[in-house]
């Protein structure tokens, strides 16, 4: 998102530029039909490449996201998984050491 807004303050700063510093007949431009067919094109078509470029960097920060927790996951499974090996070890242990205590 970084790119789209130095992208939007540089299309600032040039149509600001263009006002300033060109002698424009507002009133004239405004009553033109083919200017506002453009300015309406244009905002339309810059919504819609916003748009995507917002999905865009959103859908990718959503599959890191989901990949980090989906990753967790496997780990803490692994992990519970280990430490029931580990219990029923150790069950089988005690259960081994109390019948040689108990002497049957």
């Amino acid at each position: 998102m970084t790119y789209s807004t130095i992208i939007g303050v540089l299309l600032i700063a040039i149509s600001a530029t263009i006002y300033y510093f060109t002698s424009l007949d507002v009133s004239r431009l405004f009553s033109n039909k083919e200017f506002l067919v453009g300015i309406t094109g244009g905002a339309g078509i810059g919504f819609i490449f916003g748009g995507f470029l917002g999905w865009l960097y959103k859908y990718k920060a959503e599959n890191k996201a989901n990949a980090k927790i989906a990753e967790e996951e496997k780990r803490k499974i692994a992990e519970q998984r280990a430490q029931e090996l580990a219990a029923k070890e150790q069950a089988k242990l005690d259960a081994e050491q109390f019948k040689r205590d108990s002497g049957l």
